[in-house]
């Protein structure tokens, strides 16, 4: 560890309301000589509520590589250096992963401030497991990566977290629709802010509600998908479209046969089917 150096502190802010920051965090913001900022008009905005006066530097996703040498010597020189993205803990696809690799690389000491998450936040009140989930991050926005991820969504067993713009999230439900409407989803807009509002239920009654939506799909969504694991647990019965394929296999196949081709294609165990199949007889 370079003793000589300042200290670059990760610090979390708020991803909607303002008060939701920690005393900590406040105090590393108003001592560090400097903090550099995804958005400093945005974090003027947190700065001048708290009434904090250090001085703020621009560091996104275009000014990465250009700011980065400046970064390290600050840090070098001997000065405390503060880290924030627009909302939220930095670096969950936010800018600062080349910054945190060359602080690491030269000994330089790194410390974050735990603090507010949207992918946290939105799982908490979800209803959906969380010991054991995947984020993936804002998806691929057109051609075969985009078909890739998907594919990846739909055939995961796990939670899966993963972010959308208001501007985008109609279309990614559309076309998440095109391969699979049967996985649970909530989706969780503008959490801690005036807004807040959350929808939970399959793609298209979601599509329907968002179509209808008092204020629209403007601001940032979280979305969350059931795992198979656990729409296989919780849908304990058949919908009208999944009964009429299982009585088709059923007529065309020994009860067996239909049971294991029915399962691999309806995503569910063959218990709940065979209790299907006996309500029927």
């Amino acid at each position: 560890m370079n003793s000589k150096s300042g200290t670059l502190y990760i610090v979390a802010t708020p991803i909607g309301n303002l008060e939701d920051i920690s005393l900590r965090a406040l105090k590393i913001l108003s001592e560090v000589a400097l903090c550099a900022a995804e958005d400093t008009r945005k974090t003027k905005v947190l700065f001048n509520h708290h009434r904090i006066k250090t001085k703020l530097t621009s560091y996104h996703k275009f000014s990465e590589r250009k700011k980065l040498n400046f970064l390290i010597r600050f840090l070098q020189d001997g000065n405390d250096l503060a880290l924030v993205s627009d909302a939220g803990t930095p670096l969950i696809s936010d800018p600062g992963l080349l910054l945190v690799k060359e602080t690491i690389s030269l000994g330089i000491k790194i410390s974050p401030l735990p603090g507010p998450s949207s992918v946290t936040s939105a799982i908490s009140v979800s209803g959906f497991k969380s010991d054991n989930f995947i984020f993936m991050g804002f998806p691929p926005r057109k051609g075969k990566e985009r078909l890739k991820f998907i594919e990846k969504l739909i055939k995961e067993e796990k939670t899966l977290i993963l972010f959308e713009s208001g501007l985008r999230i109609k279309k990614l439900l559309q076309d998440i629709s095109l391969h699979s409407t049967k996985k649970n989803i909530f989706i969780a807009r503008e959490i801690s802010k005036m807004y807040e509002t959350f929808y939970r239920g399959k793609i298209d009654e979601i599509l329907d509600e968002l179509s209808s939506a008092k204020f629209g799909t403007k601001g940032e969504f979280v979305l969350i998908f059931e795992g198979i694991e656990g729409n296989k647990n919780n849908n304990q019965s058949l919908s009208a479209e999944d009964q009429r394929i299982l009585k088709l296999l059923i007529a065309h196949l020994p009860n067996n046969d239909a049971m294991v081709l029915a399962s691999k294609i309806l995503n569910m165990k063959k218990n709940i089917l065979y209790k299907e199949l006996i309500k029927e007889e």
